[in-house]
């Protein structure tokens, strides 16, 4: 049975998915490998639908991105892309082959440390092309998400000293703002 049809059997039985092993996530992870664009497709649609709420993983959305970079939607490749970014700022630079140290910052969840690399399957980085790895590069370097990124990491730095609620809650509302204005800047690689 496909994973995809054991949330579609969860979802039939029970009237919702409930997916505490994460198949939902695995499953871009194997449409990217695959390289299988037509179903990739299908299966965000689906996945937008059926999980409106979730904050999702950043190895999913790396993958969502340069899925959506292959099907040619460059704005929302390079939206899901900042999403990865700020999901887990270590994964893409290291990717690019970079030298990083952890941020002096609050990591609000496992997903976000240094060591989340680790966990990013073989397959996964066997599969990033060429051009996929300068698209990458070339987002990662733009000033637009550089200037995402400084200020995410500003604010989860306070937020690792700032104990009153209120402050908390003003930056945590901030930094989920950074990506609501991502431009397209439409230049594709192939």
């Amino acid at each position: 049975m496909s994973y995809k049809a054991s949330l579609l059997k969860e979802k039939k039985k029970f009237g919702y998915v409930d997916d505490g092993s994460g198949k939902r996530y695995l499953l871009f992870s194997l449409y990217f490998v695959l390289n299988d664009l037509t179903e990739a497709k299908d299966y965000i649609q689906w996945y937008e639908k059926e999980f409106p709420d979730d904050t999702g993983e950043p190895i999913q959305k790396l993958c969502w991105a340069l899925s959506l970079r292959r099907m040619g939607d460059q704005l929302e490749a390079k939206k899901m892309l900042a999403e990865t970014m700020l999901s887990n700022l270590y994964i893409i630079p290291k990717l690019l082959g970079r030298e990083i140290e952890e941020y002096d910052m609050w990591h609000s969840s496992s997903d976000q440390n240094i060591e989340y690399f680790g966990y990013l399957p073989k397959e996964v980085t066997d599969s990033i092309t060429e051009a996929d790895v300068q698209w990458l590069r070339q987002q990662y370097d733009s000033h637009e998400l550089q200037h995402i990124r400084q200020r995410h990491i500003e604010i989860y730095h306070k937020l690792k000293s700032t104990k009153d609620i209120d402050e908390r809650k003003r930056l945590i509302s901030e930094s989920n703002s950074l990506l609501n204005h991502v431009q397209s800047d439409m230049l594709t690689f192939e």
